[in-house]
């Protein structure tokens, strides 16, 4: 048991060289030990180094316990190893498990909502003999990732009909689904829901998400005035508001909403330098843009990335300034992303500048020739200015790349490359 205990120190300590090697140096190693290092791997993100430690196991005859199948199916979920979940599943339907351990029936569900699998959990999840919370959220956010939000909404409806009280977890996720659905009436009744448990007054993430929610609805004064009741906020709920008056086109309520960030004392991060960006894009505030990207760099600490360099690109672009936004790309460090040339290439169609939109489709195609937006782009182009054999030149190419990409994917399915 000392050898055990060792090991799952090392691993909660994040030393898994030396839970490793206490785990060899072992004479006698019992379902525990392989338990121990197993749930270390996994819980230090080495999904894959857990499965073969399992394998291990195996091949060592020893059988595995409820805990080693739980561990197990958290690794699958992690690395998408639908198959051996699965495998996993007859492994533990075989001994039983299933019938009173509802901490296994939840990791069994999880792992098939992780593997997109979800026609598989809802299956395994309406067999188990117990639901708890956490048997719902994993549902619940299983449906959410996988994009159906309204089967999580109708998922959290069932919940709440089999007497399970909702957590922070059920909310959370339930607000993300209304917000995605612009389900306003939805999200207000949850609403109401949070304020009766009083969770507002001890969770800033649910008081984020809700402003969230509401922006995404376009009920943005409600969403400012959830932010200003809040008991405690941070930078994530303004920038979830900023971000909301931005995506609704209102670009100066965005700007405003930054200098009331600013002077309650949050400082803003790269989240809220993307949507000031994209605010001053939709002014047309071209100097404005490169004032707060100098400024949040050198005041704030605010690396920029591709997202906002794209952003200044588009700005300058479709301000007619091409020259600038040129400048831009040979400037950065990496210009090996296409969504930095179809930015130019898009204020060059604008603009009806066919020499730099010629260069930026060249650049584009040259990263991947697969790139069909780019060629639309370039076709539409010519297209404007009458030159109709070069664009049906390019719509040639894009016909012939596309069926030349479909093959390299079926060759790669077939195993053949």
């Amino acid at each position: 048991m000392l050898g055990v205990s060792l090991i799952e120190m090392y691993a909660k300590c994040g030393e898994l060289v030396m839970a490793e090697r206490v785990f060899e140096e072992l004479l006698y190693r019992d379902v525990f030990s392989w338990n121990a290092i197993i749930v270390g791997y996994t819980q230090n993100d080495q999904a894959d180094k857990a499965l073969k430690c399992y394998e291990k196991m195996q091949c060592q005859k020893v059988i595995p316990n409820a805990l080693t199948f739980a561990s197990i199916l958290s690794a699958c979920a992690c690395v998408g190893a639908l198959d051996k979940g699965a495998k996993i599943h007859e492994d533990i339907l075989k001994q039983g498990l299933l019938d009173d351990d509802i901490v296994l029936g939840n990791a069994l569900v999880n792992m098939y909502a992780k593997c997109c699998a979800l026609t598989k959990a809802s299956r395994v999840f309406e067999e188990l003999p117990l639901w708890d919370v956490v048997s719902w959220n994993i549902l619940i956010t299983g449906y959410m990732e996988d994009g159906q939000g309204e089967e999580a909404l109708d998922c959290f409806v069932h919940m709440e009909q089999n007497g399970i009280l909702p957590d922070e977890t059920t909310y959370i996720c339930i607000l993300k689904a209304c917000g995605t659905l612009g389900a306003l009436q939805k999200g207000q009744q949850i609403h109401e829901k949070i304020s009766i448990q009083g969770l507002l007054q001890e969770n800033v993430v649910i008081g984020t998400v809700l402003v969230d929610m509401y922006a995404k609805c376009g009920a943005l004064q409600i969403a400012e005035q959830v932010l200003r009741e809040l008991p405690s906020r941070d930078a994530v709920s303004w920038n979830a508001l900023i971000a909301g008056y931005t995506q609704h086109g209102l670009a100066e309520e965005a700007l405003n909403c930054l200098r009331q960030m600013q002077s309650d004392g949050f400082v803003p991060d790269s989240a809220t330098l993307s949507s000031v960006l994209n605010a001053c894009c939709h002014l047309g505030l071209v100097d404005k843009c490169l004032t707060y990207l100098v400024e949040m760099s050198i005041d704030h600490g605010v690396k920029p990335h591709l997202e906002h360099y794209t952003c200044m690109v588009d700005v300058f672009g479709r301000a007619g300034h091409l020259e600038k936004a040129v400048e831009i790309i040979r400037e950065l460090p990496s210009s090996n992303h296409c969504v930095l040339w179809r930015a130019l290439l898009g204020a060059c169609h604008k603009w009806g500048d066919i020499k730099v939109g010629r260069w930026a489709f060249e650049q584009a195609v040259l990263l991947d020739r697969s790139d069909q937006a780019a060629y639309v782009l370039m076709y539409n182009l010519y297209r404007t200015f009458n030159m109709h054999a070069e664009a049906e030149r390019i719509e040639v190419m894009r016909r012939r790349n596309a069926t030349n990409h479909m093959q390299e994917l079926a060759f790669t399915v077939m195993g053949i490359h």
